[in-house]
């Protein structure tokens, strides 16, 4: 959600400055394991039973244990009821650790697998998306808002859609970035993490 100046990449968007424009390049600132215990009462067949009888059962125990080892697999951990709720406090404390440069949160929330990308630029993965957003001094003057937020809960997988703000100086020049996110978030050991989020700029008004 983040944009930094001067080549680095932040989360959100290519800045696209509002006011003099500063010299340089500018960046982006679960089958749980199914155990069947056959019991042995189901084969204690004496002579005294009748043959048909006999194949019954082995064709009810097969069939029984076909059923169970066919059972789709139920996730171990269920998203909590305020999900949506959840999702949209993480992403501002996503924005809230890229504008203070906190490495700590974003490896926390961000996957191991995750992915950004922005527009049409190759994808980032965890560790090159924070430390390229991590590069160079933090702007005490920079902000993000999060607006026209939609979210997406389908079991262990949301989607998040928003728009970022980000308003910051760059030698001594105010700017203005907006860009359009979306973010996919995944539900692991008990808390959602961001598996991949793509941003696109949102074009100047003319």
């Amino acid at each position: 959600m983040a944009i930094a100046p001067l080549g680095v990449t932040h989360r959100r968007q290519e800045k696209t400055h509002k006011g003099p424009a500063p010299p340089g390049p500018l960046g982006w600132c679960r089958i749980p394991a199914v155990s069947l215990t056959t019991q042995p009462r189901a084969f204690r067949a004496t002579r005294s039973l009748h043959e048909g009888h006999a194949i019954a059962v082995l064709l009810l125990t097969s069939f029984a244990a076909t059923a169970t080892f066919a059972a789709p697999p139920k996730s171990q951990q269920q998203p909590p009821a305020d999900a949506k709720q959840q999702l949209l406090a993480l992403e501002k404390e996503w924005v809230a650790a890229e504008t203070k440069h906190d490495g700590v949160t974003l490896r926390r929330i961000l996957d191991n697998k995750f992915l950004a990308t922005f527009g049409a630029g190759k994808p980032r993965d965890k560790e090159t998306f924070i430390k390229e957003l991590l590069s160079g001094p933090a702007d005490p003057t920079e902000s993000q808002k999060l607006t026209d937020e939609t979210v997406i809960v389908d079991g262990d997988t949301a989607v998040v859609l928003g728009i970022d703000t980000l308003h910051g100086t760059e030698d001594g020049a105010p700017y203005t970035l907006v860009a359009r996110y979306t973010t996919i978030y995944i539900f692991r050991r008990g808390q959602w993490l961001a598996l991949a989020e793509h941003l696109v700029k949102v074009p100047d008004a003319k």
